[in-house]
Parts: C-alpha cells; structure tokens; sequence
C-alpha cells in the first residue's frame, strides 16, 4: 500500500497486533486467516496468535489438529468447529488439545449420517466410545454430537462454566464415571448436573435418557427439549432457585418430574398436551410455580379442546404479561372426547372469571375456526381488562366469515377500548387482515 508521501510502504502491517487480530477475526475462518501468511512477513505467523479459532465445514480434522499444535495465543477464547462425519479419535484429539489453552466458549457440531453401512463404520471407527477431557477453564460449551457415543472424564471441575448446551450424543453404557461436580453419569440413562456456577443450561433430544437431576442455585435459564419421553419410565428432579426462564418440550409423565421451589420464574415456554390424560399432571404441578410474566404454550389439540388446559395455567399464573399460544391440530392417534376427557375439567369454565389484572399483549396462532376456540378468544378479553394488543391468526386452510372477524373486534372494543386486535386469516392464498378502526398499535415496552 503506497503512503501519503509517494513512497511504497505497507500501512496495514503497520498496525498493532491487536488491531490486526479484529481484521482477522473477520474473515471467520482459521484457514481463511492462516492464508493471510503469504502477504508478507509480518504477516506470516499472526493467525497462530488470534484469541478465537474458528473451523467451518472442515472435512478433514488433522489439519484443525495441525492448526492448535502451531496456535502460540496463552489462552483460547473461543473454538467453533463444525464436521460431517468425522472419526471419531480425530474428534478427541481435537478435543483433548484444545482442553488446555481454552479459557472461554466451545461450541462443536459434529454431524453424523444415521444409516451407515456396519463394516464401513467399524473401519472407521463409528460406534466406539471416545473420552471427552475436562474443560476447567471454559465458561460456555455447546455441543452436538449426532449419534456419536462418549465417555465423561473419570476426574476433573468444570469451575468457571456458566453455559452448558448438549445435543443428541448418547452415553457409553459402560460409563460409570462423573464429570466433577458438573455433570455425573451412570449406565447410559440417569444424567445429573451439579454446579455451582452455571447460569444456563440447555439438553436437547437426549433420547436415552431416563433420569435427570439438576442441582444449579444460580441457574437462570433451563431448556430441555426432547430429554424425557413418556415412552419409558422417566423422572427429573430440578432444583434451581433462582430460575428465571424454564422451556419444557416434549411428551413426559408430569406425575414424575419434581421442581424445588422455584420463587422468580418469569417465563414458562411449554407444551400443553390436551391429546393426553397427564395434562392433569401438568396443572397440578403448575399450580407449585409463581406467577409467571411471559408465557409461551404449544398445544397440541389432537381433537380436544385447549381452552380447560390453558384456564388452569392462567389460573396459576395470573401476573402474566405476556401469552403466546400455537395450536398444533394434527396428530396421529387423534381420539374423540369421552365424558370423562380433560376438555371438560373444569366444566364451567365458560362461565369461570380470572383476574389478568397485568396482562397486555396475547398471540394466538393456527385457530381453527371451532365455536368454542371463539369462545375462548371473547373470554380472555374480558379477563384482561388492560389489554393493549391482542394478535388472532386462523390457520392456512380454515374459512372464517368477515361477520366472525368483526364481531370479535366489536367484542375486543366493548371490553377495553383502548385495545389493538388484529385478525388474520388466508382467502384466495392471500393473507387478510381485520382490524380495530382508528387505533394506533401500540409500541412494544
């Protein structure tokens, strides 16, 4: 790059390392960076130094290996690295390098294809167990490992991990070791998660696993998604006092999970199985939780109606801000109401008030059209008398008459007339939306 005086000089190697480093860290890629070498000799060895390493769609894992053995930074801050069908011992070699200069966020995707021929992945090395080392300075980590199987280090604390994400590996089911006081395992199907400093922790479609137990007093924010499937005889037992966001997805027995006190939680993502009998389950053990602010429900409907369920979790949760609620009407199995069904508990809930004193905002996805799901609209209207928006979509393939649409706008403006509603709905593939006339939506909070 030629100076301002006329003379050639290169002005960008000029710069502090530091400087140079955030050039680099742009490029989002340690290879794309290590090519930076040839531009000159200032140049040459100044990937090896960055604090972040990152490794996008690599195929072949000896070169990521290659790349830490040369990496001269005291400290790693960050490893991203993601692989499609790696062997497995690549993967922990990978691994146990990167254990000992990294002092921030791991967060490795390592896909693995499902159906592979038996003699192929024997030679490869699909199917054994591999170790994974103990990160002691990591503060986050995040890991999927497609049907890969591994072995938790027999000795060892994560003590400064605040962020734990895992998906979809499977357990050695000869493991009888323990992750330190972070996460302990025994025979494939009971997990236990122990700390002291997490904040957040995430499990996602752990298919095998049976048990779980968390014991984090300064967790915040807990998702568990696909972990405990009512298909076996599951239990979890959560004690976390200060959580404050809890997602919970996924069919489980309600009667075998057991929450510690929980005195802050202020949103509850979940699913409401209306379709099942142990819904039942799921109010009682609602009925244990605070008032929640924000709350966030799936409800697969399967041919029953959702408006029991949700009453009771309103019930429950009456300093809600916040509710945002999607129908899901389609599932194999879809059975008809017997008398005895969840859908009539309780009975008169038509005629039941509720006092949504804080409620403001409501979002309602996938209607069908149903009288009582019209109902159910009209009732949450006059139990939120502060309502401010309220947001009603009817699904893809349902036909509602604009008579519908205005009279839920003339209900919505009777009951608080200071309320935004607005309804959508598909005529002729376009989306149409009714709304309340002359009112300004207001803005988010």
């Amino acid at each position: 790059m030629a100076d301002g005086g006329g003379g050639a000089g290169d002005l960008l190697s000029a710069l502090p390392d530091d400087v140079l480093h955030l050039i680099l860290l742009r490029l989002r890629s340690a290879a794309a960076a290590a090519r930076t070498s040839v531009l000159a000799r200032r140049w040459r060895s100044l990937w090896t130094t960055l604090p972040e390493l990152r490794f996008p769609a690599v195929t072949d894992l000896a070169r990521v290996t290659a790349a830490l053995l040369s990496h001269d930074a005291p400290l790693l801050h960050r490893l991203e690295l993601c692989s499609h069908d790696p062997a497995p011992h690549e993967v922990a070699a990978v691994l146990h390098l990167a254990a000992r200069s990294l002092a921030g966020k791991l967060l490795l995707d390592i896909v693995m294809r499902k159906k592979r021929n038996p003699v192929a992945a024997a030679a490869a090395g699909i199917g054994a167990a591999f170790h994974i080392p103990c990160f002691r300075k990591a503060t986050e980590i995040s890991i999927r490992f497609a049907y890969l199987t591994i072995r938790l280090p027999p000795f060892g604390v994560f003590a400064k991990l605040s962020v734990l994400r895992l998906t979809r590996f499977r357990l050695d089911d000869s493991q009888c070791d323990h992750l330190g006081d972070i996460v302990s395992s025994e025979r494939l199907v009971k997990s236990a998660i122990r700390s002291k400093t997490l904040l957040t922790v995430g499990l996602f479609e752990l298919e095998e696993l049976q048990q779980l137990t968390i014991s984090a007093p300064m967790l915040r924010t807990l998702h568990l998604v696909h972990c405990l499937d009512k298909r076996a005889v599951r239990a979890a037992d959560i004690s976390a006092a200060a959580l404050e966001k809890l997602g919970w997805i996924g069919l489980c027995d309600w009667n075998s999970v057991h929450f510690n006190v929980i005195q802050h939680l202020k949103r509850l993502d979940t699913l409401n199985l209306s379709s099942m009998v142990d819904c039942e389950f799921l109010m009682e053990d609602m009925n244990t939780l605070p008032a929640i602010e924000i709350l966030s429900l799936r409800s697969i409907t399967a041919g029953h109606a959702f408006g029991p369920c949700v009453f009771q979790l309103l019930r429950t949760s009456t300093g809600v801000r916040e509710l945002h609620l999607d129908l899901d009407h389609h599932l194999k199995g879809e059975v008809s109401c017997s008398s005895g069904c969840i859908c009539y508990k309780p009975s008169d809930w038509e005629s039941m008030d509720i006092c949504l004193n804080f409620l403001q905002k409501v979002e309602i996805n996938n209607l069908s059209g149903a009288e009582y799901e019209i109902c159910f609209v009209k009732r949450l209207l006059t139990w939120a008398p502060v309502l401010k928006m309220i947001t009603v979509m009817f699904g893809p393939s349902v036909t509602v008459s604009e008579e519908v649409c205005q009279e839920l706008l003339s209900f919505s403006r009777r009951c608080s007339p200071g309320i935004c509603m607005e309804i959508y709905l598909h005529g002729n593939r376009a989306k149409v939306m009714y709304r309340a006339v002359n009112l300004k939506r207001p803005r988010d909070d």
